[in-house]
């Protein structure tokens, strides 16, 4: 009795993060993500170099799958770099990050070129094949979110020290991204803006009216958010102003067709907005710690306004304590495990079946 009562629990887990009560949609659920998803700390010459900048780059995250696996982790963010040719960021400075993949022509993951270049995934389409391999292990899990930040930005470092911006993502690298998502998850498997819209006028007035869908019929899912500079949420919304046929949600403003997921980065000055957007139907992702800087003080203040704000992804530079730092400082969700019901989600009724009258035949036999 013991061994089937020990397979069944594992096979409870092996299941998934539910069961999910009736009723609970999406944006009802509060989720602790990682900021940065693949960093890697640079050489400590680079602490000397570029000093308090560098500073707030040292932190390691553990792999993709220990952090599904064993930290709770149901949201990442990747910083993405186009490189269509290959070997664009082949020589990083003291070689940190160096890698033979950097040859190959794609989506680069990585912080800072030449600078902070440590990743534990080097290709997009290895990070993606990551989440899909533990994704359909794990079918019943709470939706991952994934937010990709798109770098087209360039560096001013110490001494002159120049790096130029990357190529930007045009209207064909952002097919290409999209394309690359779809073969990596599946489309079965994606939570897409139609998929949301379902029939709306405008993603946002889907989100705001109706609602996003239950967690149950999303479960084992994945959903991908753009984080991007004006010109590519331009190119990537051109002529498809609700996000129609794309493969991701994008940080668009409110009041605009595309607006459903949000980043709000700061949940102490911007706490209460977090808190009125939330209840208006939108999703918002915000950061409990920054640049280590409530890291190296012990400080929970942020994080726990983060908390309190009904914000639906936590994210964070410490889902465990950062021992190197000296620091005691952890982020996770006060009840433990990989989600809860946000602060800010209402109590909605499930809606009881419907009873036949008293002159309708029973079907029951």
């Amino acid at each position: 009795m013991l061994i089937a009562a020990m397979l069944l629990a594992a096979i409870a887990l092996a299941a998934g993060d539910g069961p999910f009560p009736p009723g609970l949609r999406l944006n009802d659920v509060q989720v602790l993500g990682t900021h940065n998803s693949y960093h890697v700390a640079p050489p400590t010459g680079l602490y000397t170099l570029f000093a308090e900048r560098a500073r707030s780059w040292q932190y390691t995250h553990a792999p993709l799958r220990t952090q599904l696996d064993d930290q709770n982790i149901r949201a990442l963010e990747l910083d993405v770099h186009h490189d269509p040719q290959g070997g664009l960021f082949r020589n990083p400075l003291f070689g940190h990050g160096s890698s033979a993949l950097l040859k190959q022509p794609g989506f680069k993951v990585f912080h800072v070129p030449s600078v902070d270049q440590g990743t534990r995934c080097v290709l997009l389409k290895d990070a993606l094949a990551q989440v899909a391999s533990w994704s359909s292990e794990h079918p019943g899990h709470v939706p991952i979110l994934i937010q990709l930040e798109l770098k087209e930005s360039g560096y001013d470092g110490p001494g002159g020290y120049r790096i130029d911006p990357p190529p930007p993502f045009d209207a064909a690298a952002l097919d290409a991204l999209d394309a690359l998502i779809r073969e990596s998850i599946g489309e079965p498997r994606l939570i897409t803006p139609d998929f949301v819209r379902a029939g709306a006028d405008t993603l946002e007035r889907a989100v705001t009216t109706r609602g996003w869908p239950e967690l149950a019929d999303v479960a084992g899912r994945v959903m991908f958010i753009l984080e991007c500079a004006a010109r590519a949420r331009s190119n990537y919304l051109d002529g498809r102003p609700s996000g129609q046929g794309r493969a991701c949600f994008v940080n668009a403003a409110v009041g605009t067709p595309a607006a459903a997921y949000l980043v709000i980065n700061d949940p102490v000055g911007q706490g209460q907005r977090i808190k009125d957007l939330v209840s208006k139907g939108y999703m918002v992702r915000t950061r409990a710690d920054a640049d280590l800087r409530e890291v190296r003080a012990n400080d929970p203040a942020r994080r726990d306004a983060a908390l309190a704000s009904g914000a639906n992804v936590i994210s964070t530079d410490a889902p465990v304590p950062c021992g190197e730092l000296g620091s005691a400082y952890v982020c996770g969700l006060p009840e433990g495990g990989c989600w809860r019901r946000s602060p800010m989600a209402p109590e909605r009724r499930v809606p009881e079946k419907p009873q036949a009258r008293p002159d309708e035949p029973s079907h029951t036999p």
